[in-house]
């Protein structure tokens, strides 16, 4: 007759109370990953967001798949306030231990890693030193070359090369010819 019913006895929205706050657990193991990510690698505030998002995405779903398999596909709104009470009841007791611990270890590798890289990264600064310079050297002399071209020529009515600035007839250099035949 159980299945029959179209409601939940007293008794069945205990259970699945309890089962939500039992659940809860597994969500706030599922946030401790997400902080986990953070502790690895430093983002923006979109990064966050966007992992917020999709640990509420991962809340959804699971929230949904609890909602078909325990409670026949009814949702109540005991299921979320189960959840969140789990949540916090882990977040406040083991997951303060286990994010120190994690925060220890992250630490210690980060640590291990900066010792084991440091020479490395000494090398790849020196060689970024050198290149700069390298660089910087060679932009001091296009920069050199470039106000070379910028200086004005001399304005003289006999040369070729400043034929746009003094326009008086239409061939050049001709009295110039003029005065070697005469």
């Amino acid at each position: 007759m159980d299945g029959l019913e179209s409601f939940f006895t007293a008794s069945q929205q205990l259970r699945l109370f309890v089962l939500s706050c039992a659940f809860g657990i597994p969500i706030g193991i599922l946030f401790d990953i997400f902080r986990v990510i953070r502790m690895f690698f430093s983002h923006g505030k979109i990064l966050v967001a966007a992992e917020d998002i999709l640990f509420f995405i991962f809340y959804g779903i699971f929230l949904m798949c609890f909602t078909i398999t325990a409670a026949r596909s009814e949702f109540r709104f005991y299921f979320c306030a189960g959840n969140f009470l789990g949540f916090i009841l882990y977040h406040f007791t083991l997951g303060n231990a286990v994010s120190s611990a994690i925060k220890k270890t992250v630490m210690v590798i980060k640590k291990g890693l900066y010792i084991i890289l440091r020479p490395v990264s000494r090398k790849i600064v020196l060689l970024c030193e050198k290149y700069t310079a390298f660089f910087v050297g060679s932009f001091k002399n296009i920069k050199l070359k470039k106000k070379n071209t910028e200086t004005p020529l001399k304005v003289r009515h006999d040369l070729v090369y400043n034929n746009k600035v003094h326009k008086k007839s239409k061939r050049k250099n001709v009295k110039k010819v003029e005065k070697k035949t005469g």
